[in-house]
């Protein structure tokens, strides 16, 4: 950890020569060390030398789940005794990834929290209610933990509780953060409606696990919902448990900012070249200052961009927008391209509808076809009318769309037991092949 320092000197000073020649030297401490340790890497990298710094980043070859799958602990940099936690992705793409985490990680990863919650205006004298599990190898909620504790704020470490034990807790404790799922976040609020609970105390929301931003960064139908049932400040976030690192908002909401002493970001196209800024790609990263597990130019699979220009708080750090979609999950119907992300979007802005499940699936000719679920309590033939509207202008699309109650759809979103919901099922024949 010992250019947390000195980074925040750089930042602070906007020395982006001395930056860049941060992050060359971190890239190539980073390709010695994971070189010399990793077995995947001994065999994978080969001879870096003609790698100087991160402008020479393309030379290197693209990590990719599947390999990692395989062979989980040939990514290993330590000895087992070196350990001192292990988290894992969710498996929602495949077999989890079991990731091995240092003391020096655990450090990392609290530091990464404790300068987002900070830009959020989080100070030692706040009071945070941690809605989010804490258990089965789950990191967010063990980083919020830590990046809260480091900054010296209060937490209450609620966890995935019942939505009558979180009201609990807001009306007794009265905490002004609140880090919880958005749509937890709204059964929340009809909770305390119907048992005419007023929790007043909430200024400012991390949420974390479905997206809340359109690509302007705005606020999409969802995260309007939250804002308006509460009357509080929304930001939002996106981590990599791999990276054991998160791009989050500051008070501009302007984008996700990194930090480039954590984190190398790449925007990459299906060539794997870089993309004008603006412009969607994968998120491909290379982490920095990581002991247990190191990470070089590792696809997450998940399409983005990164935001153009400085950010209105004058960080000219590195941001990315909203993630649109995952790169299996590319649709291409009647010739338009477009992913479930943008069709959930579309929909959500339809009154009345307060959940959806998208299928995708092959039909007759081989084509990708699309089948829509809405949850809705409302007229059922209004709000179907304003959702294919919707779908029509926003995603280009008019896909089969069936209406049934959010409970119904809740069923649908939860098949599977994967701690994510499931808002999108793949049932096309040749899953996950579409590039």
């Amino acid at each position: 950890m010992k250019l947390i320092e000195s980074y925040t000197a750089i930042a602070d000073a906007g020395g982006d020569e001395t930056l860049r020649a941060m992050q060359d030297a971190l890239l190539i401490e980073t390709l010695v060390y994971a070189s010399e340790r990793s077995p995947y890497y001994r065999e994978r990298l080969g001879d870096t030398t003609g790698v100087k710094g991160v402008e020479d980043i393309g030379m290197l070859p693209i990590t990719r789940r599947a390999e990692l799958q395989k062979d989980n602990w040939s990514l290993l940099c330590v000895d087992r005794k070196d350990i001192a936690e292990v988290v894992a992705t969710t498996g929602t793409t495949g077999e989890p990834l079991f990731i091995a985490l240092t003391a020096a990680d655990m450090q990392r990863l609290a530091e990464n929290e404790r300068r987002w919650f900070s830009a959020m205006g989080v100070t030692g004298e706040s009071i945070a209610q941690v809605a989010v599990t804490m258990d089965n190898l789950f990191v967010a909620g063990m980083a919020y933990y830590k990046g809260l504790e480091s900054l010296g704020a209060g937490v209450v470490r609620s966890g995935a509780s019942n939505a009558k034990r979180q009201l609990e807790l807001l009306m007794r404790i009265k905490p002004d953060i609140i880090i919880a799922v958005p749509s937890f976040m709204l059964k929340l609020a009809r909770e305390a409606e119907k048992l005419g609970l007023a929790p007043d105390s909430l200024e400012k929301a991390l949420l974390i696990g479905e997206t809340i931003r359109g690509m302007d960064m705005a606020s999409n139908h969802l995260g309007r919902l939250v804002e308006e049932a509460w009357n509080i400040e929304c930001f939002s976030t996106y981590g990599i448990t791999e990276a054991s690192v998160a791009f989050a908002e500051c008070a501009s909401h302007d984008g996700f900012h990194s930090h480039p002493d954590f984190v190398f970001p790449e925007i990459l196209d299906g060539d794997g070249c870089s993309v004008p800024d603006g412009e969607a790609g994968e998120l491909v990263v290379t982490t920095f200052q990581v002991e247990g597990m190191p990470l070089v130019r590792y696809g997450t699979g998940d399409i983005c961009f990164k935001v153009e220009g400085p950010c209105r708080c004058g960080s000219e750090t590195p941001r990315i927008g909203p993630v649109i979609g995952r790169k299996a999950q590319k649709l291409k119907v009647k010739g338009t391209t477009v992913y479930p992300g943008a069709i959930e979007n579309a929909l959500l802005k339809a009154d009345g509808v307060v959940n959806c499940h998208i299928t995708a699936y092959t039909g007759e000719a081989g084509t990708d076809l699309v089948r829509v679920v809405v949850g809705t309590n409302g007229d059922s033939a209004e709000v179907l009318k304003e959702a294919r509207s919707f779908v029509r202008a926003d995603a280009r699309l008019t896909p089969d769309i069936e209406v049934a109650t959010p409970e119904e759809v809740e069923r649908l979103l939860s098949e599977g037991g994967s701690r994510k919901k499931a808002v999108f099922k793949d049932e096309r024949k040749r899953a996950g092949a579409f590039d």
